[in-house]
This record gives structure tokens, C-alpha cells and sequence, in this order.
């Protein structure tokens, strides 16, 4: 009998290659008598401001694997049907950036997803983790990662190409089936609530009027530069979208924020800017310069400061303190950067509010037994040295 590596190497080896209309279609009726499905894209988006769909691997609960050229077919319904079949369920690794791309082609939002990138967090890979470095650790079996940062528009594909994209569901699969069958009930449902956030629409919608708001270097800004920086990100978001270019060509953040916190009264004086293309100031520049002008006439609507919050008191900092200790445990446990589980503000909510959650993986491993320690339900407790959480035990059923 084939040990289990040998037979998952053999299984690689079988897929099939669509890319005509008929094909596709015979492929998704055989998708739609399937309980799930592993999936993955290949995109490229080096000079462009949308990805371009190159590739969509798909594996069946039963092995049967195929890749569809999306460059080659003109119509993808029938693939956009299995995509929001809800008795479907669509299994990723780090599911963001597919979801997008998906998205932007299809204009519809898949349902019922799975990322195996999420779950993995309770077999204590962290919340990042890569799906090679996973696959090794949980399957045995290294996969190739050779082809990274190739060219997926290039038609025929190498076989190296080929393998490298089939590789990346024919793994996912397996993965899935192991993950389904050593997370718990409690573990399954916290996922579910990150699973959904991932659906949600507002994630992937194109909103040019809250592009400003994704900068970090804007916060820092008082509400009249904040207002200027807000009005050029929007004009940036909206030209990049026109023009299918990245953002960053006709103006960088560290440019634009530099605009916004010394701005200029003349096209001229742009040329100041450190690290500014002289060639966006002489296509753009007497816009730009418009465009301060347009939020200096309009202070109304510059944006406003939220109203300083209530700071935490003395015996509120103690029980904060609690928290973050609870934090850096899970972060130790689970190989989590603390900085991704929770805030001082999480925390502090927490303390203000009983009806304040984390959802998902943060509202098991955090909110549960913090909620209870607040509580006095004995949600954390010391054995053998170390912070224990006595609310659920990992791993088992």
C-alpha cells in the first residue's frame, strides 16, 4: 500500500486543461453534485490597477482536478453559478485576494467559503501562514515554489507552470479533509463567523471617496491637510480606476501626503515635493493644485476629529493589563503576532460592555475567557506556569 505522500505525489499528476466553452460546461455539471470543492487563481497585476484572472485550479471532494483558462473562454457563467451555489462549498488558502480578483471579473460574491489559511491558526500555525510551509508540516510533502513570480499570461503554459498551479489545490484538498477532522464543533463554529466577514461585499467594493482613509500617514494630519490628502487619494483612486494603472504611478502616498501637509498655491512649486515625478506635476499638476484650492474654499466639509474617548481608570488599567497578558499566552500558544488578536480598545470595550464580542478565532481564544474572567467564572487559571484559558481544549472532540 502507498504510504500517503506517494499517493498524494500521484494524484498531481492527473488534471485535466479547459479551455474551451463546452468543456467548462460539462466541468461544472460534474461541480455541482460536489459537497466542496478546493480552489485556487493565479492573477497578475504588475502595471495594471485590476488583477487579470490567468488561472482557476479546481479540485473535487473525489480527486478529480482540472484548470480553467479564463483567457481562453469568453463566458464564465457557468463557473460564476458553482461560485454562488451556497450547497457548494468553496475551499481556499488565504481567500482574500481570490475573492477580489473573482469579484472584480464576475461582479458576484462566491458563498460558502472555507480558508484552510485561518483555520490552520488552531493546529498553531499562526494566522498567515503560508499554504507550502503548511502542507510540509501537516502532509509531509514539500511544494515547489519555483514559480512564484512567473508570467501567467504567457500562453501555452511550461509544465512547470501547470504543475506548479495544480499543486497548489491538489494539497488544499487533503488539507481541508485533515482540518475537518481534527478542529472541534467549538473551533468549526468561531470559523464560520471569520469565514463570513470574508463575504463581506464592502470589503471588495471600489469606494474612490474613502481612499484617504486607507493611508496610515493621514490620521496624524489636522482636518485641513487631512481634508487636501483625502481629495487628492480620491482623485488618484478614480485616475488609477480610468486608466487601469496602479496608484502608485501617478503618485505615491509618501508624495501625497507630503502635497497635503505643505500644499502648494502653484503647479510650480510641486516640483519641491521630495520623490515627486516630474511628469505626473507637468500632466496633473494644475488639477492638483485645483483641487487644494476646492477644500480651502470648503471648510465645512473638512473632516472631523471623533470626540476624545473616556480614558481607562486606574483598577480598568489593571484588568487591561490582564487582558494583554491573556493576549501575549494565545500569541506564544498559537504563533500569533499580538498585534493581530486584539487592541487596548478591544479590550477596554470588553471591560465596558458585556455585550462587546470579538467574532470568530478572536472571540474564542480572547473574548470567551476574558468575558468569563471578568465575570468571575473562572475563564483563566495558572497550570504549570502558564496562562491556561478554561473554556474550551484545543484539538480534541
Amino acid at each position: 500500500m502507498l504510504k500517503r505522500k506517494q499517493a498524494l505525489k500521484l494524484l498531481a499528476m492527473n488534471y485535466i486543461i479547459i479551455d474551451q466553452q463546452a468543456d467548462l460546461e460539462a466541468f461544472c455539471a460534474l461541480l455541482n453534485t460536489c459537497p466542496w470543492i478546493a480552489i485556487d487563481t493565479e492573477f497578475v497585476r504588475t502595471d495594471t490597477y485590476f488583477s487579470i484572472l490567468s488561472l482557476i485550479q479546481i479540485q473535487t471532494h473525489d480527486g478529480q482536478a482540472a484548470i480553467i483558462d479564463p483567457l481562453a473562454i469568453e463566458d464564465l457563467t457557468a463557473l460564476w453559478s458553482i461560485l454562488t451555489n451556497p450547497s457548494i462549498r468553496k475551499v481556499f488558502h488565504s481567500a482574500r485576494q481570490d475573492i477580489e480578483v473573482l469579484y472584480q471579473v464576475s461582479g458576484q460574491m462566491p458563498a460558502a467559503i472555507y480558508d484552510t489559511q485561518i483555520a490552520c491558526l488552531f493546529l498553531h500555525h499562526g494566522d498567515l501562514a503560508g499554504l507550502a510551509r503548511v502542507v510540509k508540516s501537516e502532509l509531509d510533502f514539500t511544494l515547489e515554489k519555483d514559480q512564484t513570480r512567473t508570467n501567467w499570461q504567457q500562453r501555452p503554459l511550461t509544465e512547470k507552470q501547470l504543475e506548479y498551479a495544480i499543486n497548489d489545490v491538489r494539497y488544499l484538498a487533503p488539507l481541508y479533509e485533515k482540518l475537518q477532522a481534527e478542529l472541534t464543533k467549538q473551533q468549526q463554529s468561531a470559523l464560520e463567523e471569520d469565514f463570513q466577514a470574508l463575504l463581506n461585499e464592502d470589503l471588495y467594493k471600489i469606494d474612490t471617496q474613502s481612499a484617504g482613509k486607507k493611508i496610515k500617514a493621514t490620521k496624524k494630519l489636522s482636518r485641513k491637510n487631512k481634508a487636501i490628502a483625502y481629495k487628492l487619494a480620491e482623485w488618484r483612486e478614480q485616475f488609477a480606476i480610468d486608466n487601469n494603472k496602479p496608484k502608485r504611478w501617478v503618485m505615491s502616498d509618501e508624495v501625497l501626503v507630503a502635497i497635503a501637509k505643505r500644499p502648494p498655491k502653484t503647479p510650480e512649486a510641486l516640483y519641491k515635493v521630495p520623490h515627486i515625478k516630474a511628469s505626473s506635476v507637468k500632466n496633473h499638476g494644475s488639477e492638483w493644485v485645483a483641487l487644494i484650492d476646492e477644500v480651502f474654499e470648503s471648510p465645512d466639509s473638512w473632516p472631523t476629529s471623533p470626540a476624545p474617548s473616556t480614558p481607562p481608570t486606574p483598577q480598568e488599567e489593571v484588568l487591561i493589563s490582564v487582558g494583554f497578558a491573556l493576549i501575549q499566552q494565545i500569541a506564544i500558544d498559537y504563533n500569533i503576532n499580538p498585534n493581530n488578536i486584539a487592541n487596548k480598545t478591544d479590550l477596554f470595550k470588553m471591560i465596558q460592555s458585556d455585550s462587546f464580542k470579538l467574532s470568530g478565532w478572536r472571540g474564542l481564544l480572547l473574548s470567551t475567557p476574558f468575558s468569563q474572567f471578568l465575570h468571575n467564572q473562572a475563564g483563566l487559571s495558572c497550570h504549570e506556569g502558564k496562562l491556561v484559558q478554561n473554556t474550551f481544549t484545543p484539538n480534541t472532540h
